[in-house]
């Protein structure tokens, strides 16, 4: 088999005797990459391999960790292998010069925000634990109510003017069994107060006295006056009296609402009734016109019935009362028309706008048409009661479901609570 190669437009061109491969520069450029990353990648292990050789420590005073490695050469197969490593440890001498080291530091890391121990408002950082060394810190105190093993600081147990001397004991431990013990001085002073807490606190201290100095008598008096301004006092269970006018603004607030809630009440009856009684009033209006009265002979027979009705003790109603003002209105010299349109626009619903229209119009026609649009007026007026008695029976219908659903509670309770008892 003869093979030829060479260089051919970019490309790199295998001959045999009856075929050609042609490999491009960019395949020519992949393949050589692979090969060099293999090659990288395994000099890589190769390395880790021998780093594994050695298993480095963690820092001082840390904890034991596992750490897990394959072994090759054991087995046919690699082997994985866990094993415990702990910290790593100090020697005798490497002991006392981090503890020398952090003793020389310890004073500086527990300050915070106060300027030295001899100057302690605020509270000390006592760390337990210093990362730079990995030793341990123990904390005590001879005054625990001034500062207690954390470092918290109660200035109110000292001496105002020349402080509280307490002492601190830190035991710095390396976990081997080694220890130190290093005592510290601090020197605690009252937190350091605004003019208002100043103010105050001189006013408690006064009143201490006070009650000191007389706790063999029956009570004390509190101080009247204080730096020249005069005191009172009072419980502070009593409550402020300022809610009084802000009670008696939402008692007027209450009553507003409550009379508003009071005329859209009475509005809502007043159309009510004028629904109900517009059906009747029309009917009446339509007989007495076919009876051969005019239409105001009509209203007033219509309003005499009216009031002798009311006479022997019936219900007001508002239809006919309007009916009966413009009656006295037509009486009086005021104009038919002027009257019912007045009357209409004084009821309000669409109905009794339309009748006032009727009758207005009546009067310019003279009333050719009006007993036909009276008769299809009735029918409607009939329609439009049924709709009213229909949802008046759906509103009182929905306001019993409260009651029943009372009613339930309280079956549902009687029948539930000797069930539970019955398991206790």
């Amino acid at each position: 088999m003869e093979l030829h190669f060479g260089w051919q437009k970019e490309s790199l061109l295998f001959r045999f005797k009856t075929r050609e491969i042609r490999i491009s520069q960019t395949e020519i450029f992949c393949l050589l990459a692979g090969i060099l990353i293999f090659g990288a990648a395994k000099a890589s292990r190769s390395a880790e391999v021998s780093q594994l050789r050695y298993v480095e420590r963690r820092e001082y005073g840390q904890e034991e960790e596992k750490t897990s490695v394959l072994v090759e050469g054991l087995d046919e197969e690699a082997v994985l292998l866990e094993f415990p490593v702990a910290g790593r440890q100090y020697t005798d001498s490497g002991a006392e010069a981090a503890m020398d080291d952090l003793e020389s530091r310890l004073e500086r890391m527990i300050l915070g925000d106060n300027p030295d121990l001899s100057h302690v408002r605020s509270r000390l950082f006592l760390e337990t634990s210093d990362e730079a060394t990995g030793l341990t810190i123990r904390w005590s105190s001879d005054s625990p109510e001034v500062v207690d093993s954390q470092g918290y600081v109660n200035g109110e147990n000292t001496d105002r003017k020349n402080g509280t001397c307490v002492e601190l004991q830190a035991e710095i431990r390396d976990g081997q069994g080694r220890s130190r013990q290093v005592t510290l001085l601090a020197k605690v002073y009252p937190p350091i107060l605004s003019a208002e807490e100043e103010t105050k606190t001189a006013l408690l201290d006064q009143i201490r006295h006070e009650e000191e100095d007389t706790r063999t008598e029956a009570g004390f008096y509190l101080p009247q006056e204080y730096k020249g301004v005069h005191l009172t006092y009072r419980d502070p269970e009593e409550g402020s009296l300022v809610w009084i006018p802000v009670l008696g603004l939402a008692a007027a607030l209450f009553c507003r609402i409550r009379e508003g809630n009071r005329e859209k009440e009475k509005k809502k009856e007043r159309d009510r009734l004028l629904l109900l009684d517009y059906s009747e009033l029309v009917s009446r209006l339509q007989i007495f016109l076919g009876a051969g009265m005019t239409v105001y002979t009509a209203l007033g027979k219509i309003t005499e019935d009216y009031l002798e009705c009311r006479r022997q003790g019936g219900q007001e109603r508002p239809a006919y009362e309007e009916l009966a003002r413009a009656c006295s209105q037509i009486k009086s010299g005021t104009p038919e028309s002027r009257a019912y349109e007045e009357f209409g626009r004084r009821c309000g619903l669409p109905s009794y706008l339309k009748l006032s229209g009727l009758l207005e119009q009546n009067r310019k026609t003279g009333g050719k048409n009006l007993r036909h649009l009276l008769k299809l007026e009735v029918a409607d007026a009939f329609e439009q009661r049924k709709n009213l008695a229909r949802r008046q029976g759906e509103e009182a219908s929905a306001k019993l479901l409260l009651p029943l659903f009372m009613m339930l509670g309280i079956v549902m309770v009687i029948v539930a609570v000797p069930a539970f008892l019955s398991f206790s």
